[in-house]
């Protein structure tokens, strides 16, 4: 028997369930548990140590509305979580990439696997599929056991620390690993709104924002500068139901990984001294332990960002350099002549 359950973001409580581990080469990894609706469906198979296929996990996907995420369980295998929806390819590559800094030291946090990641044109969704992680959130730990919360604050700081100072593969290009948009805080919706094909493109559009949107009487603002800045990895997206953690290994689980991206220093820093309403005080117990350096070009970058959010074109009418597209000419239209 299959089991499909829609997974709502909550505390992240532990399943009930456990299982064999699920063995083959098809999937991808992690996240928790909390109210959910439960789907039964006949296996068509006794074999359970292989992936579903595509076509199963798109037709588990296709009916579910209002959620853009699945546990997918099946009888005698361990259950697999499944993402769907846009712009979900940079970070299955990021967390693929991710995961197999991961292994390589054994110090590091735990980063789920990702078995299997693809598109499918006909919903014109991307899919994700993962290991299931069953150990609790740290959102949970902290309300249930807020006796813990310095020793849960350390733990994230190590794995944050971890993310931020991870070597850069060969290649490195601004955003995710292979390919896609930014996700990052400073961008509207959180989400770059064009595939910027380098540093020096993003650079020339937050000064854009800042000098198209300042008011003629405000002072000159200060623009962002770049070029000097190192290129690290950064996570935009710092909130306690983005770690799970286990007590018996105490290791700290890394997930929701969409938000980890290549950028120069100052994308690795805003997040950590830029004021943000959501989990603020989880937020500066992390900074406040990791000590990242503030730097210059973080207040520009919020200004451009608060200008980014009321503007109808997040674009700016720029291309992914960062340069003004060319209006298209607009020619005559050319009719016979009159006798």
């Amino acid at each position: 028997m299959i089991i499909f359950t829609t997974v709502e973001e909550d505390k992240g409580e532990p399943a009930n369930t456990t299982a064999a581990q699920l063995s083959g080469d098809n999937f991808n990894t992690a996240h928790s548990v909390g109210s959910s609706h439960v789907f039964l469906m006949t296996d068509s198979t006794a074999n359970h140590s292989s992936l579903p296929t595509r076509k199963e996990i798109i037709d588990a996907c296709a009916p579910l509305r209002g959620t853009n995420v699945l546990k997918y369980e099946v009888d005698g295998a361990r259950p697999l979580f499944i993402k769907f929806g846009s712009e979900l390819m940079g970070g299955a590559e990021t967390q693929k990439y991710l995961y197999e800094q991961s292994v390589r030291n054994p110090s590091a946090p735990r980063v789920p696997v990702v078995y299997d990641s693809f598109e499918n044109g006909r919903y014109g969704r991307e899919y994700i599929v993962m290991e299931y992680i069953e150990t609790p959130t740290i959102e949970y730990w902290l309300d249930k056991k807020p006796d813990m919360a310095e020793l849960l604050y350390d733990k994230v700081t190590e794995a944050v620390r971890w993310i931020l100072d991870c070597p850069l593969p060969a290649e490195p290009r601004f955003g995710p690993v292979g390919r896609g948009p930014a996700q990052h805080r400073v961008f509207p919706d959180h989400i770059a709104p064009l595939e910027f094909d380098s540093v020096d493109a993003v650079q020339r559009y937050l000064n854009t924002a800042l000098t198209r949107f300042t008011p003629k009487r405000a002072a000159r603002p200060a623009l962002v500068d770049f070029s000097n800045e190192e290129v690290c990895f950064y996570h935009s997206d710092i909130r306690p139901s983005n770690f799970h953690y286990d007590p018996e290994t105490q290791k700290v689980t890394i997930v929701h990984l969409q938000h980890v991206g290549m950028g120069p220093k100052s994308f690795a820093s805003y997040p950590l001294h830029a004021p943000h309403h959501i989990d603020r005080e989880f937020l500066q117990a992390i900074a406040t332990r990791i000590g990242y350096e503030r730097t210059d070009s973080i207040n520009g970058m919020g200004r451009a960002s608060g200008y980014l959010i009321m503007c109808s074109n997040p674009t700016l009418g720029l291309d992914q350099s960062g340069y003004r597209k060319p209006k298209p000419s607009s020619q005559p239209t050319t009719t016979g002549a009159v006798t």
